[in-house]
């Protein structure tokens, strides 16, 4: 088998076509003038203009030797100027003349006149400019003013190019150029030697006639303070140079944005050849969406033989999409292949590298030829590849399960394995202790019996891979197979997406959510439900929290709410409500079991504290807090520090919207009279790496069944009373966060307490106002003190419009406001409380009266206006929604 000539390079015909010719080179070819664009430009640009050229002519603006040159060009002269602005009013005016297909402008005029004429009118254009910007609307001297087309020349500092490019006239002039008769192209370029007054004109000119290398190079240095806001300039310099060390000068890194590629990659290939590999490699087009052009270079970085071309291949040998350009670079460019892979698998994972020794060993000529004429070293680093060199010796004493294919189940037939299969079959499994590995058919075994593994079946080769293999091997081999499968695009293979669930840890948690949050934007709104259900099928703490994140944060609406359905089906199968799970998911944000964390800088180090909302604060040793980290000092340990900073970052962005969250559910459950058992509130609030922070800013209450105790939450994480004392909770209590009703007379008493060791509150516990009812109050359900009072309308119709248990009612209409609302709030234990608005609340809502006052406030056994009052109600709920209406009233 022999090697291919990896140095070897050459166009295709189809590239040639495409490429911009250059004189004297392979890509240059006859020219053919258009026959009737010179007939065309009489009738539709010159005979259908006239008034159009007067008014041109006669402009206030329009410089005097450029309306003389437009007179004696309109008069059968020679003109190029003359030309040139006729050309720019009467495109300025709504031209036509691009309805006759492929219309050229430069064949219009060679057709008038000479080569000479034609060549410079082109680039006379490059200099003029409408003194007025141009809509390109048809004249009217009724409208338009006197200057409308008025022709000047560019000024030295202009930064808007000309209204037209005219690069297919450029085209056509440097395709007549490329095969002109030797005297010809001569005069043309004697002619062409004073046409460099302008920078556009000047790359117009470059780019007609790219042998002047001294033309060239002026663009190229004019490029990086390049004057005009347009980008169209950028593909005629690419197709001007003809060198890489033109384009270093020229500050251009990489393909334009718009543009033909083709004709841009092909013309640098047929001047610079493949060492554009760098200017390709660096074009956006390679992240686009769009396959078209994204492809097209791609199809050519396959052809080029350079080892940064090859890498880019190997750097994405996960793509399944990729391979077959990928076995066709190393089929053509094997020993550069070869040479590829020793760098990179030095900083490969197990499965990366599991991927090259899958590439290698698929193809003969890799293995052979191409493996024997690396040089020694090269040789030596791809055996030790092939070989695992580094990992534990393969083992012959692999379970039975796992020495031979799966064997057909009843009713069951083995799949045929995926296209993608050998992609992962090279990976190596680790037996526990990772003292040995399995021996490399046993991975591919393992895959065919994933396929046939179910919940209601396991497979016994799957169960033997769990009870001999290295956990952290078997979830590197899951990950992979489902990697490749995803990237695969694969629809018939669903088991390599479920089969995560049976080796999955958090880290496998924390990649899959993430791939979740990003799936419906990729139009894969079914596989992210999916993935949600098989988060939930994992069923650990981390997984559950996942699952709730999404629910919050997801940028997908759809994926928001079938996240949050996957929460309610986790809590109803593990028999949690809704406060309990939640207890579940509050994140240890890298905190350690007490609570800590240390932020070291090698000779210093600093500890992380936090506020009553729970934002992080730095506090350096001497106990001085601080809201960021310090800049290292000269003594610091730079790595250290760097590490240290990140971490602090990581902190903050996850405590972004939990510190907020978690006091907001605090104050709920005060409000709600939410209560803990005694394991649920030591393991999730006052244990909890994070939430004990908040809870020891909090007082607290416990009972037996006989009455309630107060007690905080003291620095070293135990409990005391009031009086200081150390109190331990009994093993049957159950724990809930008092409100000051609750409290009584103590809660002054514990404020004070609090205030001595400097505890802020994060929300109103002890100094909260408290509303109680009057004996009349109680028995009449009316609460007379309020009738009167005047809210704003915005602040009641917000109630309405939150999720809470506010709403419009109709129970007043009667009494003279009909067509208008009032508003009620079902309490939790049953019962209403009435407000009758005045004049009460129309719709729309933006129309109702600014102001509302109360004409009557009542809780009511029902959301009527007289119905019976509501007794034996609960003082909590009372003081809350009274308070509320009191915070609100403006008078």
């Amino acid at each position: 088998m022999r090697l291919p000539d990896e140095d070897a390079f050459a166009l295709t015909p189809e590239q040639l076509a495409a490429a911009a010719p250059r004189r004297g080179g392979r890509s240059a070819r006859p020219f053919t003038m258009r026959p009737n664009d010179t007939e065309w430009w009489r009738r539709a640009g010159i005979e259908a203009r006239r008034e159009v050229f007067l008014a041109a002519i006669t402009a206030p603006s329009t410089e005097p030797p450029i309306a003389a040159a437009l007179r004696r060009y309109l008069d059968g002269g020679p003109d190029p100027v003359g030309a040139a602005a006729a050309f720019l009013a009467s495109d300025a005016a709504g031209s036509g003349l691009w309805l006759e297909r492929g219309y050229s402008q430069y064949d219009a005029w060679l057709g008038e006149h000479s080569t000479e004429f034609a060549a410079t009118a082109v680039m006379e254009y490059f200099t003029l400019r409408t003194a007025h910007p141009s809509n390109r609307r048809p004249f009217d001297p009724d409208r338009d003013h006197a200057d409308r087309f008025a022709i000047v020349r560019a000024p030295a500092d202009c930064t808007e190019g000309p209204a037209r490019n005219l690069l297919h006239e450029l085209r056509q002039l440097r395709t007549h150029l490329s095969t002109l008769p030797e005297d010809e192209y001569r005069r043309i370029e004697a002619v062409l030697e004073h046409q460099g007054r302008e920078p556009y004109q000047r790359r117009a000119r470059a780019f007609a006639m790219p042998e002047r290398t001294d033309w060239v190079e002026q663009t190229c240095a004019e490029q990086p303070a390049w004057p005009f806001r347009d980008s169209r300039h950028r593909g005629l310099l690419l197709e001007s140079v003809a060198s890489i060390d033109q384009l270093a000068k020229a500050g251009v890194t990489g393909l334009p944005r718009g543009g033909d590629h083709a004709r841009i990659v092909a013309s640098l290939l047929d001047a610079v050849g493949p060492d554009i590999v760098p200017v390709i490699l660096d074009a956006d087009v390679l992240a686009w969406s769009d396959p078209e052009p994204r492809d097209h270079l791609i199809d050519v970085l396959a052809t080029l033989p350079r080892d940064e071309a090859v890498r880019y291949f190997l750097g994405r040998i996960e793509e399944h999409r990729e391979q077959p350009r990928l076995r066709q670079v190393a089929d053509r460019f094997p020993v550069r292949t070869l040479r590829a892979i020793t760098d990179l698998a030095e900083d490969a994972d197990t499965v990366r590298r599991a991927r090259f020794v899958a590439l290698v060993r698929s193809s003969p000529l890799l293995d052979g030829p191409a493996r024997d004429a690396l040089d020694p070293a090269d040789r030596d680093r791809i055996d030790g590849l092939l070989a695992w060199r580094g990992l534990p010796p393969e083992t012959a004493d692999a379970p039975a399960a796992l020495a031979e294919p799966p064997r057909l189940q009843p009713h069951r037939r083995i799949p045929r394995a995926p296209d993608w299969a050998p992609m992962v079959t090279a990976i190596p499994l680790l037996t526990k202790g990772r003292t040995a590995r399995l021996p490399q058919a046993a991975a591919g075994h393992l895959l065919a019996a994933l396929a046939l593994d179910t919940a209601k079946h396991p497979h016994p080769a799957v169960e033997a891979a769990i009870e001999h293999c290295d956990p952290a091997s078997l979830r590197e081999f899951s990950w992979a197979v489902f990697a490749t499968w995803n990237l695969a695009g694969d629809r018939a293979n669903p088991w390599a997406f479920t089969q995560l669930s049976r080796f999955a840890d958090d880290g496998v948690v924390h990649r899959l959510a993430a791939l979740v949050g990003e799936w419906p934007g990729q139009g894969l709104h079914k596989r992210a439900v999916r993935g949600l259900e098989m988060l939930g099928a994992i069923g650990t703490e981390e997984a559950l929290t996942a699952v709730h994140r999404l629910s919050r944060q997801a940028a997908f609406k759809g994926l928001k709410k079938a996240a949050s359905a996957e929460v309610d089906r986790i809590a109803a199968r593990l028999g949690l409500d809704q406060d309990r799970l939640l207890d579940r998911l509050v994140p240890d944000v890298e905190l350690d079991a007490e609570g800590r964390m240390t932020l070291d800088f090698g000779p210093r180090s600093f500890s992380v504290g936090f506020d009553e909302q729970l934002r992080p604060l730095v506090v350096e040793p001497g106990g001085r807090t601080r809201r960021s980290l310090p800049k290292p000092a000269a003594g610091d340990d730079p790595e250290a520090a760097a590490a240290a900073a990140a971490r602090f970052e990581r902190l903050k962005r996850g405590l972004k919207s939990v510190g907020t969250e978690q006091v907001r559910r605090m104050e709920r459950a005060m409000t709600g009279g939410r209560v803990w058992s005694r394991p649920d509130f030591e393991r999730y609030v006052a244990g909890h790496a994070l939430m004990r922070h908040l809870a020891r800013r909090l007082v607290w209450q416990y009972t037996t069944g006989k009455g309630w105790t107060a007690f905080r939450i003291a620095e070293d994480g135990g409990f005391a009373d009031l009086r200081d004392d150390e109190l331990r909770l009994p093993e049957r209590s159950a724990v809930r966060l008092p409100h000051p009703l609750h409290l009584g007379a103590e809660a002054a008493a514990w404020a004070e307490l609090l205030a001595d060791y400097e505890v802020v509150q994060p929300f109103a516990q002890l100094d909260r106002r408290v509303f109680t009812l009057t004996r009349e109050e109680a028995a009449t359900g009316r609460v007379a003190r309020f009738e009167g009072r005047v809210l704003p309308a915005k602040v009641l119709t917000g109630l309405a419009r939150g999720r809470t248990r506010w709403k419009y009612t109709q129970a007043f209409s009667g009494r003279g406001g009909s067509g208008t609302y009032g508003l009620c709030r079902e309490l939790a234990d049953g019962g209403f409380l009435m407000l009758d608005l005045d004049p009460g609340i129309g719709f729309p809502v933006a129309a109702a009266a600014p102001e509302q006052r109360l004409r009557a406030v009542r809780f009511t056994t029902e959301e009527a206006a007289d119905a019976p009052a509501l007794r034996g109600l609960d003082p909590v709920p009372v003081s809350e929604l009274l308070a509320l209406l009191d915070g609100h009233a403006v008078r």
